[in-house]
């Protein structure tokens, strides 16, 4: 028996929600995006939405495969999510002025769970340059919010940074 099944279970249900809302309309991307100002039904809200099928699938298979992978606990994706609803806007508009246009997607969560993992990996020079060149194509494409996706990351690093045990060498 799998001991990670809520984990599991939690990021299909979550995939599945995120790719089953895809299908619907968002006339005012106001109302459930997250922005400089947004209300609280948006920063809770702004994960789950996208813009389109395949934004909701790419982010959802990020999901998926690092919860499948990697040892993801249930309290790591809650701490991703608080994260990615709470810190990113209004922290990231001190440095690059205000963010008016609305940010959708579960990439801040999945930015956030990439940085946790970065020293899980076995290979981590080679994941570490893999995420550089990740971050840096976000910046080359329009309606990206590389940014964010910059600064979740950042904080899912510091996450990992926080949480790596020390190892304590023995001069005999």
């Amino acid at each position: 028996m799998d001991t990670r099944k809520m984990e599991k279970i939690t990021a299909l249900v979550i995939s599945t929600i995120v790719v089953g809302l895809s299908f619907f309309k968002v006339w005012d991307w106001q109302t459930v995006g997250i922005y400089a100002g947004s209300d609280i039904a948006g920063r809770v809200l702004y994960p789950f939405f996208h813009a389109n099928i395949l934004h909701a699938s790419l982010n959802s298979w990020c999901l998926l495969s690092m919860v499948f992978i990697y040892d993801i606990g249930i309290w790591r994706l809650v701490l991703a999510y608080i994260i990615a609803v709470t810190i990113p806007v209004d922290t990231i508009e001190c440095f690059i002025g205000e963010m008016t246009s609305p940010t959708v997607g579960l990439s801040g969560i999945v930015f956030v769970l990439f940085g946790s993992i970065s020293f899980e990996v076995l290979r981590k020079q080679y994941y570490q340059l893999w995420m550089i060149l990740y971050l840096t194509a976000g910046f080359l494409f329009p309606h990206t919010n590389a940014i964010l996706h910059l600064w979740c990351y950042m904080l899912g690093f510091l996450v990992a940074l926080l949480n790596k045990p020390i190892i304590k060498k023995s001069h005999d």
